[in-house]
This record gives structure tokens, sequence and C-alpha cells, in this order.
């Protein structure tokens, strides 16, 4: 059952796990700081109280967390939501938390923790209310925590949280450049006005399949976006390199839409390149994970160069080496490109694929 799911969905899976995790040992902790504070003299009746309140707190943790996490990763995501984006973040902020904050205070009314143990206690109004008004505070953390990890991205979201880039260090890593084609031209002919509201459509059809092959969306600079990889991910089953593909798969099959609305069908442009950069945070009103080294560089130098040679897609010969493109994946040689800003050439080729189950198996 598990292998017919798409890889999105699997990738949303895997986080609704981790999160399922987090709030057990988080209902467990509450739990046990309830029963401390509850049990009676003696360490039998503190035993006593940690045996029947970490389950309770253990069991109603998982319920809201399932509850909200369910909501935020399956059913938002759904293109009848896409209503939400129209809101500023304030308002989703408070809603999120009212609706969040219901289905909690429903969880604690309900007592299935209590029920489950055989320990059901009768609350008065007062008490009830407290409970619920106390479960905003978490829940309102929780979606402040999802809305921050929808502006910046997940997992640099988890990076920042867990301070992975505090330390700046060197690793490896996949750039990709995708550039909207033809966008000046668009621009023109739609306004300034228009022509954002055709990007933001553009990046947000691509969104998904990016997701799907677990790319990390580093930066939006006017037209053109960048994706990148560690290494050990972007080789993996080739997504650093699927990744292009998937992403005009998705332009394709939105065509008839952006014809309807902007009377043009988005095509993309891109280049791949693979190599050293120095990752690590910066900043201090505004925190963010930046990459230096001349891989960045050089990949949006790549993709500048796919006008010249008339490929929509080129990839650096290290880039490729690192992958060893699957058999659907046809490449053609470059031979070395003079770049500029660059005295060294660059070996690269132009990638084309073949066989449309290069875009399935992400």
């Amino acid at each position: 059952m598990i292998a017919t799911l798409s890889a999105v969905t699997r990738e949303r899976l895997r986080r609704f796990m981790r999160i399922m995790r987090m709030a057990a040992v988080i209902g467990a902790g509450v739990g046990a700081i309830y029963a401390g504070a509850t049990a009676g003299p003696g360490a039998r009746s503190l035993l006593h109280s940690l045996l029947i309140s970490i389950p309770i707190g253990v069991i109603d943790a998982l319920l809201m967390a399932s509850w909200i996490a369910g909501i935020e990763m399956f059913l938002l995501p759904r293109a009848s939501m896409r209503w939400l984006d129209a809101l500023p973040f304030a308002a989703v902020f408070i809603l999120k938390t009212l609706v969040y904050g219901a289905i909690a205070g429903a969880v604690l009314a309900g007592q299935p923790g209590e029920r489950l143990l055989g320990v059901v206690a009768v609350y008065s109004a007062r008490t009830g209310l407290i409970a619920v008004c106390l479960s905003l505070v978490p829940v309102a953390v929780m979606v402040m925590m999802f809305q921050a990890a929808g502006l910046v991205g997940y997992r640099t979201f988890m990076a920042l949280l867990l301070g992975k880039y505090r330390r700046p260090y060197a690793e490896r890593r996949f750039f990709l450049f995708a550039d909207v084609v033809g966008s000046t031209a668009i621009a023109e002919r739609l306004g300034a006005l228009e022509a954002h509201r055709f990007l933001a459509a553009v990046f947000s059809a691509v969104a998904e399949p990016i997701e799907l092959c677990r790319g990390e969306i580093y930066q939006y600079v006017g037209d053109e976006i960048v994706i990148t990889w560690v290494e050990a991910d972007g080789v993996a089953n080739a997504r650093a390199l699927r990744c292009y593909f998937a992403m005009r798969a998705a332009l394709a099959a939105d065509a008839n839409r952006f014809v309807q609305r902007f009377s043009v069908r988005p095509e993309l442009r891109a280049a791949l390149h693979l190599g050293e950069v120095i990752a690590g945070e910066v900043g201090q009103v505004r925190r963010a994970i930046v990459f230096h080294g001349d891989v960045m560089n050089t990949a949006g130098r790549l993709e500048q160069a796919t006008r010249d040679v008339g490929c929509f897609f080129i990839a650096s010969a290290e880039a490729l080496a690192s992958l060893g493109p699957p058999p659907e994946i046809r490449t053609h040689d470059l031979g070395a490109l003079a770049l500029r800003g660059r005295v060294e050439p660059v070996h690269a080729f132009c990638v084309e694929y073949s066989d449309r189950s290069a875009l399935k198996s992400a």
C-alpha cells in the first residue's frame, strides 16, 4: 500500500510521524509534571500518579497533534484551500489558532485518556474553560511554527530551529537555477501587477514537484528560482536531475489555466551544478541560512548559457558524474563552455529525457 503512494504523500507522512513522536514526548512530559504537582505524599502515590497521568498526557497529545498536523499537511495543501493564501498572515494565524484551539478543547473535554484508563473526572464549567484557554497557548505556538515553516521552507526551518548551521562549515551541494523563458516580454505585455501574478502562479505550480524531489527552495530572484540539495539527497534516485523535468511536467499539465489567465504557456530554462559551498547562518534582525562558493555563480552562468547553445537544460560534467544519469535521460556533450566572469571553461552537457518514467519515482 505504501509503495503506491506518491513521493509527496510519503514525505508528508514522514513529517506527520515525526510530529506524532514529538507530541508523544511532550504529552508524556506534561503528564509527568501534572503527576508531580498533584501526587500525594509518598513514593507510591507519586508512582501511581505517574502511571496514570503520563499515558493520559500521551493519548491527549497524540489526538490533538494528529488532527492539527493532518489538517496542515493533508487538507490545507489542496487546491480548494488556496483561498487562505489571500488572507493576511495575522488573519490566518488567528483563524488557525481558534480552530485548532477548539480541537484541543474538544479533546480535553472528551477526556479520551481518562476514559481509556477508567479515571474520568467531572470538571466544573470554570475548570473546563480554564483548560480550553490554557490549550490555546501551545496551539498558538504550534500554529506559529507551521506558519514560519511555510515562509522559509520546512527543511530550512528545522535547520534554523536545531542550529544546524550556527557554525559555518563546508558541504557539497547541487544547485539548480531555473528561469522562466521570455519573462521580460511577458512582463511588458502583462504589466507589472499581472506579471507578478504570473510568476507567483508559476512558482506555485512547481512547488509540489520540487517537494516531490525533496529539493530545498533557496531563494526566488526575479523570474528565477534556486533549488538546492546536499549531495547525498540530490544523488538519491537522481532527484537533482529529475527535478527540472518534474517542474516542466507540472507546468505542462497546468498549461490551459495559464493560457486562459495570462495567454501564455510557461516554460523553464535551467542549469545544474555541483560543488563545495560554505553553509552558515547570518543576520541579526533576520536570520537566514546562506551558501557561499563559486558553485552558485557557475550554476547561474550555465543557466545564462542555455540561450547561447540552444538547450533548455544544461548540467555540468561534475554534476552528472556524481549523479550517474538514469537510462531514460539523454545527454549531449557541449564540450568546454566559456562562461562570462570565469577564466576556466566548464565542461557541460545538454540534458533531455526520453521517457516520462523519469518523473514518477523521485
